[in-house]
């Protein structure tokens, strides 16, 4: 589109647009923005550029991150007037174009932008202009709508043509007018340009180990980069992506590790494809240890029915073990498996068919009250598999896969609800503990690019910190936790029965 047209679509619709892009987006451009604001690991001294910066929502989370300093730039003035009553959060915002910024080169050390390259005429000029000013070896990273492929483009079309401009219009007119045109600008601006394409365009701005993650079942695309030194440039198709990142990594005092070419996406992902993605596509040890409440949830009960128990823990892992983690891998593929995304959406789908039906047969036999719970796990998943926020936080984690499975099972089997509200808090706390000690290592596993620094003693002594000596500690508690919860849990159900 026009680059002059941003300014037609933004004018006046500043003053609501944090709440209303949250609705209309249902709920995932926070997501996306905070991805965005993970990707960038400012320190408190960095100097961070928010290009693009609209009513200052990515700003406001830099500042509020990493206490760094942050500079706005937007096109809109009437976006603008709203970001300047974001009190501390800027240190100078300016009304710009990205095409032509009005900073020295190397001026900033990380740069952020959201939804930028759509409404420019010359996306590659543009990010030529977005490196210049970033100081090598900082962080870009955008955030842009995108398209999602297979059986999710027709929902995703219907809702982009006829949902937003109808949810639009409760709002204003105005939002009416946004929600017709984004749809057809979406559609537009990648059959113009690919994401292969706005990679490449990142390569020749000077940009290195450039990472695309599609989110939201590819509705969102986050985009990250580092800004490389002075001629070294990766080629096309990415064939010098590790020692660019070594190179990047080495002009910063200190060791470096280069986490994810040669580290796997889980420490129990078999290397080799073939079965052993299906095998890694199960995530067997926390599998393991969410089934482990199965039996917790049974163990409750005076006399457990072991044909109960016994469904229960099918039902339990076909909705969790193949269900909740086919979906999950269809967002970006984050376990790096070559499923086919048709095969993956038919293990999730028959999965949880498969443990509805389970739970339908239970309801025979256990009343009507039952059904809360056949319903209630299907949506779980579906809710985690979207990425619905609350679900798909720490604590929605934690009580969908350490609570919930509890709850249910004791349920089925008549225990006491005092014992199953307490071992129910136990799960949920065993489960933020899984989600506190994996969540880096989960990052530097699928995300780091390098590792920089060293422990030095009071001895003198010196220890190179890399990405075994960060991981080390919370996967090997992990790998032993996983094995004393399912043990724990066993043994208290097996003593009802032998």
């Amino acid at each position: 589109m026009p680059a002059a047209d941003a300014d037609r679509i933004f004018t006046g619709i500043a003053a609501s647009y944090d709440r209303v892009a949250t609705v209309l987006s249902l709920g995932q451009d926070p997501r996306w923005r905070r991805a965005i604001v993970d990707a960038i690991d400012a320190r408190p001294t960095d100097r961070v550029l928010d290009v693009a910066t609209g009513t200052g929502m990515v700003a406001q989370a830099l500042h509020d991150r990493y206490a760094c300093v942050v500079v706005g730039v937007d096109q809109s003035a009437d976006m603008l007037r709203l970001a300047r009553t974001r009190s501390g959060v800027f240190e100078e915002v300016v009304e710009a174009r990205a095409e032509h910024l009005p900073f020295r080169d190397a001026a900033f050390d990380h740069l952020t932008f959201t939804y930028l390259l759509r409404y420019v005429d010359d996306p590659a000029a543009t990010m030529r202009e977005l490196a210049r000013v970033v100081k090598p070896g900082g962080r870009v990273a955008m955030v842009e709508f995108g398209v999602p492929g297979g059986i999710w483009r027709p929902p995703w079309w219907l809702y982009t043509r006829v949902g937003l401009p109808l949810l639009g219009r409760v709002v204003s007119a105005r939002w009416s007018a946004v929600g017709s045109f984004l749809g057809p600008s979406i559609d537009r601006f990648y059959a113009a340009h690919s994401l292969a394409a706005i990679e490449q365009d990142w390569r020749a701005a000077g940009l290195d180990n450039v990472r695309t993650r599609r989110m939201s079942l590819g509705g969102g695309v986050v985009m990250t980069a580092t800004k490389v030194a002075a001629g070294r440039v990766e080629p096309p198709g990415g064939s010098a992506l590790v020692a660019s990142a070594s190179s990047v990594a080495a002009e910063v005092r200190g060791a470096a590790s280069l986490a994810p070419e040669t580290l796997a996406p889980a420490f129990y992902a078999a290397r080799g494809g073939g079965w052993r993605d299906y095998w890694t596509l199960l995530h067997p040890p926390y599998t393991a240890w969410h089934l482990s409440y199965v039996l917790l949830g049974a163990a409750l009960s005076p006399a457990p029915d072991p044909r109960i128990v016994a469904g229960a823990l099918v039902a339990f892992g076909l909705a969790v073990g193949v269900g909740a983690h086919a979906f999950d891998e269809l967002r970006g593929r984050p376990l790096g498996t070559r499923i086919p995304s048709p095969v993956l959406v038919s293990l999730g789908t028959a999965a949880l068919v498969v443990a509805v039906a389970l739970g339908l047969l239970a309801t025979t036999m256990l009343g009507p009250l039952f059904l809360l719970f056949v319903i209630g796990g299907p949506a779980i998943v579906l809710a985690y598999g979207f990425e619905v926020p609350f679900v798909h936080s720490d604590l929605g984690f934690a009580l969908g896969w350490g609570a919930f499975p509890v709850v249910t099972t004791a349920f089925a089997t008549g225990a006491h609800p005092v014992p199953a509200a307490l071992a129910a808090l136990a799960a949920t706390l065993l489960s933020l503990a899984q989600r506190r000690l994996s969540t880096r290592a989960r990052s530097i596993r699928r995300r780091a690019v390098a590792i920089r620094g060293e422990i030095v003693y009071r001895d003198g002594a010196h220890e190179p910190i890399d990405a075994h000596a960060l991981i080390g500690a919370p996967e090997g508690a992990l790998s032993i936790l996983w094995i004393a919860v399912c043990a724990i849990a066993l043994a208290v159900l097996l003593a009802h029965w032998l």
